[in-house]
């Protein structure tokens, strides 16, 4: 799960994650314990010795707290394409996870915050928080359900292509209320599973109205497995977009309907290599008469490679229909791709890398292409089983026809980690 890019796009992607993952724990022979670590997990999680992390207990259930405090210099903190303004911002992100299992269901809730304050640009500082509840339950043997309740409250990224905010005002506020649920059931060669999930998002500014929508969604996949631990699959989906106002400020009204069929190849978690990859086609169909009907290539997935024990590799894919209220465009079509790199290169010393790329399609009159890279490294040095030093640094950079839409923007940051 997208986790509808924009702010739409770049948050609801990321807001697709806990049922899938709680399905395939909850279908599988045994139970998993709430503190265990998956086969073939990042490598960032696989227990050290001596460093061993140790939740609080609270009577059958586990708490785990963390806090990040954080120092970042920005070279230019509103993603502009000239004029650049650098700050140096000091962050806070605290984050409380409860976890409770038993021998055929689970139940995780969490809270965080992340607050930021730039030492100039004050109207950028801001704080971002959220909570959620999801649980699964087994109600009979390879049956499974799951389901997610939660809120966010985003701020909208300055470099996102939808934003429309003047940099003489502080970056827009959205709340989004999700509730996702999942039923699986798994046979020796055939699966089935079903999601539906409600999205609403809601800009609290006055001036956002026209972008503010509810989306619903459904997907259904079909699995077969000949042999193991290959699998095929066919999935059909269906993504249903109502804005809140009538039309936006292009006079347009925005509400479409998106479906889509993707089939693929998925490899049930292994030592080595694990994920899954489908690519089929979606069609956009606009209520509004104004806009074409837009047929496209769609492709999603998420491949990880493990050579040794301790490195992991993921490549992350995604090409589909992204809502979009931009003035002049009919449409709007992403295409991702990411790679990351996870390393325990010693005991106590974590090493993360990641370079990515999307390219942003609009269609329409006011028809553009814009095709953003980024670049991601962070070392973590573990000082005992609860704290940790960590440094990092992040570039990013959009190309565009319009030369308004095309920015630079590094970042550096030093931290500290706890973890309870």
């Amino acid at each position: 799960m997208a986790k509808c890019r924009s702010v739409p796009a770049t948050l609801m992607g990321a807001r697709r994650r806990a049922l899938p993952l709680i399905a395939i724990a909850l279908i599988g022979a045994s139970p998993l314990g709430a503190q265990e670590v998956r086969r073939g997990a990042s490598p960032l999680d696989l227990p050290r010795p001596g460093y061993e992390r140790r939740p609080i207990r609270l009577g059958p259930a586990q708490m785990r707290i963390d806090v990040e405090i954080a120092s970042i210099y920005d070279t230019n903190v509103y993603s502009t394409s000239q004029d650049e303004i650098d700050d140096i911002a000091v962050v806070a992100r605290p984050r409380v996870q409860i976890d409770w299992q038993s021998t055929n269901s689970e139940l995780h809730g969490e809270a965080y915050a992340d607050t930021k304050r730039y030492l100039d640009q004050g109207r950028e500082s801001a704080t971002s928080f959220g909570a959620a509840v999801s649980g699964g339950i087994a109600p009979a043997r390879n049956h499974a359900l799951s389901t997610e309740l939660r809120f966010d409250r985003a701020v909208e990224n300055r470099a996102d292509p939808e934003a429309r905010a003047s940099i003489l005002l502080p970056p827009r506020k959205i709340d989004i209320l999700t509730s996702e649920f999942g039923y699986a059931v798994n046979g020796t060669r055939i699966g089935l599973n079903l999601t539906g999930a409600v999205q609403k998002f809601d800009f609290l500014d006055s001036a956002e109205d026209d972008r503010d929508f509810t989306m619903l969604r459904g997907s259904a996949r079909a699995t077969w497995r000949p042999a193991a631990p290959i699998s095929f699959f066919v999935e059909g989906y269906v993504n249903r977009r109502n804005f809140r106002t009538a039309f936006d400020i292009s006079g347009i009204n925005r509400d479409a309907t998106t479906y889509g069929v993707l089939a693929g190849v998925s490899r049930e978690v292994s030592a080595r290599l694990r994920g899954r990859i489908g690519a089929g086609l979606f069609r956009f169909d606009p209520d509004d008469g104004v806009l074409d009907g837009y047929t496209g290539f769609a492709l999603s997935g998420d491949l990880t490679w493990a050579p040794r024990a301790r490195t992991a590799v993921t490549a992350q894919l995604f090409r589909g229909d992204v809502a979009t209220a931009r003035a002049g465009a009919t449409g709007r079509t992403d295409t991702r791709l990411a790679v990351t790199v996870s390393q325990e290169a010693y005991h106590n010393v974590l090493l993360y890398g990641r370079a990515g790329w999307t390219q942003s399609r609009y269609r329409g009159p006011g028809a553009d292409t814009l095709n953003s890279w980024s670049l991601a490294a962070e070392g973590e040095y573990l000082v005992d089983r609860r704290f940790s030093l960590f440094a990092g640094a992040t570039y990013a950079r959009r190309s565009a026809h319009d030369p308004l839409d095309e920015y630079s923007r590094a970042q550096f940051q030093v931290g500290l980690r706890a973890r309870f």
